[in-house]
């Protein structure tokens, strides 16, 4: 069985994945998503300074799951992205294809469009108040997402996530220096694609368009996308990552799509959205795709 690994970024867990793993797991798909050192189950260890030293204690809980010889598929969100080529580069025999959405690296790409300095200020003023709402969580809900940048639910729900478990200020601050000195290996020996949301306030899209050139391959766009894709766009992310994996077969009992998924809050437009129609692959669904 291919087993799906998501890969988070600075600050967020597996929690923060708000259902996008479970609605991976209802088409039938092994899904893991491990936390990086200093966040989520393992705020009591320091996160490293480098990514590389990330992408191997990742590595050392997918192998308590997986074995070598199991193809992986890698999807990396932001520094999760920056993760996924490390990891890629590390071990490239059991990686199938990776795929890295709204990421960047130093060695491509100027500080200003890896992080909108502007844009996270902006954030703190902006951000929905409320005595429910942790101010964090309301200001990285605002910057990150533009569907939902002021979804009340939504961020109270990560603001009560925050109360059970959240990264120290040291694990914060190790975790950003980790993602500003990263630089992506040369050549990567497996499929790459790279993706990115058209509306994401914190990283350009001229990261992802670096990152294209790069690896010579194809920037697909997501339309009307923040940073957190998996959040604005969950039943589009899922669409294409499948159609770009063309090798993964799934079950027939997951051919028409699910509609809801218990215990798990399914944003307004998610509710309208008719998924069946995603499913059945069509080459002008890559209308929106940059050729470098």
């Amino acid at each position: 069985m291919t087993t799906w690994v998501l890969l988070r970024g600075l600050m967020r867990d597996q929690r923060h994945w708000h259902g996008f793993d479970q609605r991976l797991r209802l088409k039938g798909l092994r899904v893991l998503t491990p936390d990086l050192p200093g966040n989520g189950r393992l705020t009591h260890i320091k996160s490293p300074l480098n990514i590389a030293d990330y992408a191997a204690a990742v590595w050392q809980q997918i192998d308590e799951y997986c074995c070598e010889t199991e193809p992986l598929y890698l999807l990396g969100l932001s520094m999760g992205g920056m993760l996924a080529m490390e990891m890629a580069r590390q071990r490239p025999w059991q990686i199938k294809q990776v795929f890295i959405l709204n990421s960047s690296a130093a060695n491509l790409s100027p500080w200003y469009q890896r992080f909108n300095l502007i844009n996270a200020l902006k954030a703190v003023f902006l951000r929905k108040k409320g005595k429910d709402l942790n101010p964090i969580e309301s200001t990285i809900v605002r910057l990150t997402s533009f569907r939902h940048c002021n979804d009340r639910h939504l961020i109270v729900h990560w603001s009560q996530l925050r109360k059970t478990s959240c990264p120290s200020l040291s694990n914060t601050w190790r975790q950003l220096w980790a993602a500003f000195i990263y630089q992506c290996p040369s050549t990567l020996f497996v499929p790459v694609s790279i993706l990115c949301g058209d509306r994401d306030a914190l990283v350009s899209i001229e990261s992802s368009r670096a990152l294209a050139r790069h690896f010579q391959t194809a920037l697909i766009v997501l339309a009307y996308c923040g940073h957190d894709a998996a959040i604005d766009v969950p039943a589009k992310l899922t669409h294409y990552l499948l159609a770009l994996a063309p090798s993964v077969a799934l079950p027939k009992s997951t051919l028409l799509a699910e509609t809801s998924i218990n215990n798990v809050h399914i944003l307004d437009e998610e509710l309208r959205q008719k998924e069946t129609g995603l499913l059945a692959w069509d080459k002008k669904a890559l209308s929106n795709v940059e050729c470098e």
